[in-house]
């Protein structure tokens, strides 16, 4: 097995978990009824980059199977080059949504005099210590 194929497997398996843990936060949060923005994303685009890792796999031990198969490889490369591009950009609205969200998010401003003022009480604490 060469080393592209390695790295394909390895791909996939991170994609798979992925997958997996975005599933499980989302039916976590669906539960408990808090914002699913990022996670649909992130999920969506595991799948994405899982089969981009499959069809590479696939095509890989085809090829070990028949040789002649070769003359597709372009067109292999660049289905999975389009399904990792199409991850990518799914993946990245999903943290551009997600970051916006955060952006809207304003701490109260007595929350934060008082966090202020904790960590100017631990500094001269931790400097005796």
């Amino acid at each position: 097995m060469d080393p592209a194929s390695v790295v394909d497997v390895v791909f996939m398996l991170v994609a798979t978990i992925l997958t997996l843990l975005s599933v499980n936060a989302l039916q976590l949060l669906a539960r408990i009824g808090l914002e699913r923005s990022l996670f649909i994303p992130v999920m969506v685009s595991a799948v994405f980059f899982w089969y981009g890792s499959v069809v590479s796999v696939v095509f890989r031990l085809c090829l070990e199977v028949a040789p002649d198969l070769i003359v597709a490889q372009d067109a292999i490369n660049l289905l999975r080059q389009i399904t990792l591009l199409i991850g990518l950009s799914i993946l990245t609205y999903g943290v551009f949504s997600y970051w916006t969200i955060t952006r809207k998010v304003k701490v109260p401003k007595h929350e934060r005099s008082h966090k202020q003022s904790k960590r100017l009480e631990q500094s001269p604490a931790q400097e005796e210590a």
